[in-house]
């Protein structure tokens, strides 16, 4: 009865960064280390409620079908599960995401805040943040924590580790700071102890998420750069001679003591316990020294937080016997009723959710052949997408023709447009051999005329007058069901038409790197990705070298869509944006940088002792867990399931 009542939601619900493995969110994306003590943590843990009947203890055990990586701070390559670490271990920003999905300064954070529109058309954002927040380890958080931090993630020292530096580069004097000409950020001003100030260039301005511009995260100084100091001036925010890469590459990147893998001073919900590699198991504990979030001054009330690798053909298994508590973001429709199943039994609690993303097929575009549109268009026309969405979501899912999910507002705005104007790429391995023809792939292996039952592979001769063979190569990942049904439903149709797939079997950290890195052998990736709850895809279709990998994954110079992404970020009209949107994605579709597979609804399973659970499309699972709590008397499964 349940069951059927959850598909009768998938079938009517509205049509629906963050990098995932297909199969399931849980343990994704868009990215450990040696532990002090063993990641096996007693649950005897004593418990007590507070005056709104939560109660505070416990420990929650979180599954990933993927693999938590070493990587505990911001930089490098994240799986969904690493970015809800960081978001876990690094609170206290100037600007939080609210429970209504909508950014606002936090009050717990922000004693006052101005704008300030300067005539240059530059915005100055000036902050005074509390005076009673400290780091885990008591030590005071000042202004100069935010300063640093928003100075060290856009340094040319933080780039030379190996680190993402993009992040800041809409405000006054970034190149100078981050190409290593100044050692001043001239935009950043420290006004005391606990106030300071962010300019915004003129050309970044106006922006259509412009309050995000005055969200900033500390960092603890004291820990990465203890002997370093910073000085304000009229001319900005300088930073000493002796922040150096051999400096950062100590405090950040030492395997055994660095924040990177050991965070042991953190400001967020959470402190780092350890990180066993491996089992891929995180454990987190309780921040005692965290205020809260928003007026109520929310903190967790879970006292640990374990996340573990579980294997996605016995993960409903482990929730049954008790070894995991939650298997969040559960996507396909065979776990899915397993889940259900469950639930009918009495043994589990449920939620679901419309997914603001969707799953696909990715390809890298720097490198031949998915370099040519018509190729990427080819591999699309030989996969039949609504019967391969029919069969992984089982009537839980919903076709998509673009960069979006079926939860998300911009789609809901042009849904009819998206339905009638975008190439849905149907299912047709003549049309697939008409673009490659007309793209030149007519030859065979010794440069003769290519003929269908005699030759396998198709050829084009290149400009320098080699050939190059229509062989694409796949990067995908164990244990997944799509990668399953892709070697039964893509693979096989590419010879009918010249083509040829080969696949190399990864852990999907790995297929993360090679995703993310420019110049890889490999054309093509299976993966999912999420929006929550905004989108910036003037970063992710940049022709700046310096976003192709992280930002720009499907490593793209394409003009056109580089434009009317940009144009986007200048709108502030809601109506406007839609209309914009709907040309990005009618290039995006043209362009065939993924093939969208599916968008579904998500389902979490999780031990009916977990109370006031409730995930949406908006927030991930972390950022749900802050108001939920365990409750060891509680044995009555609840549904929390999309209105």
């Amino acid at each position: 009865m349940k069951k059927m009542l959850a598909l009768l939601l998938a079938l009517s619900a509205t049509a629906s960064l963050t990098l995932a493995s297909c199969s399931n969110d849980t343990g994704t994306s868009s990215t450990e280390s040696s532990a002090d003590e063993s990641s096996t943590v007693s649950s005897e843990e004593s418990t007590e409620a507070d005056a709104t009947g939560a109660i505070k203890g416990g420990e929650l055990i979180v599954g990933s079908v993927s693999d938590v990586a070493a990587d505990m701070f911001p930089g490098w390559t994240a799986s969904a599960e690493n970015q809800a670490i960081w978001r876990l271990l690094y609170g206290y920003k100037t600007v939080e995401l609210t429970p209504e999905a909508t950014y606002e300064y936090d009050p717990q954070v922000v004693v006052e805040h101005t704008e300030t529109e300067n005539e240059d058309g530059t915005k100055t954002f000036t902050i005074q943040i509390a005076d009673d927040l400290t780091w885990s380890d008591g030590t005071p958080i000042t202004a100069k924590d935010y300063v640093f931090g928003a100075m060290l993630i856009s340094s040319n020292e933080y780039g030379e580790i190996q680190a993402d530096n993009t992040t800041g580069s809409d405000y006054v004097g970034f190149e100078a700071w981050n190409s290593g000409e100044s050692d001043t950020f001239a935009g950043f001003r420290l006004i005391d102890d606990y106030t300071f100030s962010a300019t915004v260039k003129a050309e970044s301005l106006p922006y259509h998420y412009e309050i995000t511009y005055a969200s900033f995260t500390p960092y603890p100084m004291h820990v990465i750069a203890p002997d370093c100091t910073l000085t304000d001036s009229e001319d900005g925010v300088t930073m000493s001679a002796d922040f150096t890469t051999e400096l950062l590459n100590e405090t950040i990147n030492n395997p055994d003591t660095g924040v990177r893998y050991k965070p042991t001073v953190t400001s967020g919900q959470y402190t780092f316990v350890s990180y066993d590699n491996s089992n891929y198991e995180a454990v987190l504990q309780r921040n005692e020294n965290f205020k809260g979030i928003w007026e109520e001054g929310y903190t967790p009330n879970i006292d640990k937080i374990v996340i573990k690798k579980v294997n996605p053909d016995t993960a409903m298994d482990e929730l049954a016997q008790g070894t995991i508590d939650l298997y969040n973001g559960v996507s396909g429709g065979t776990e899915i009723n397993k889940g259900l199943d469950l639930y009918d039994e009495g043994k589990v609690s449920y939620a679901n959710w419309s997914r603001a993303g969707y799953g696909k097929i990715q390809f890298h575009c720097d490198v031949g052949p998915t370099d040519s549109m018509a190729v990427r268009q080819a591999v699309s026309y030989i996969l039949d997408k609504n019967e391969f969405m029919q069969q992984y979501t089982q009537g839980y899912g919903s076709l998509v023709y673009g960069a979006y999910g079926i939860a998300q507002p911009e789609y809901k705005a042009n849904k009819d447009a998206v339905e009638t104007e975008l190439n849905k790429y149907e299912f047709n391995l003549e049309t697939a051999k008409e673009v490659l023809i007309a793209d030149g792939w007519t030859l065979n292996a010794n440069g003769g005329e290519f003929v269908e039952g005699t030759d396998d592979v198709r050829y084009k001769q290149m400009e320098d007058g080699s050939l190059q063979p229509l062989i694409i190569k796949w990067a995908c990942t164990t244990d997944n069901p799509v990668v399953d049904l892709l070697n039964t439903m893509l693979v096989p149709n590419a010879p009918k038409v010249g083509m040829k797939i080969e696949a190399t079997v990864m852990d999907f950290n790995q297929m993360l790197d090679e995703l993310q890195t420019p110049g890889s052998e490999y054309n093509m990736f299976n993966l999912a990705t999420g929006f929550y709850p905004i989108i910036q895809p003037w970063y992710m279709y940049s022709m700046d070298d310096a976003y192709m990998g992280i930002n720009n994954s499907n490593i793209i110079k394409d003009e056109e869509l580089a434009t009317v992404t940009e144009e986007m970020r200048y709108i502030l009209d809601e109506d406007e944006w839609n209309a914009k949107w709907l040309e990005y994605q009618k290039r995006f579709n043209e362009l065939c940088l993924d093939i969208p597979l599916y968008s579904d609804l998500y389902h979490a399973f999780f031990t009916t002792k977990l109370q006031n659970y409730q995930p949406d499309s908006m927030h991930q699972w972390d950022e749900t867990l802050l108001y939920a709590w365990l409750d060891e008397s509680a044995t009555e499964p609840t549904a929390f399931v999309e209105q």
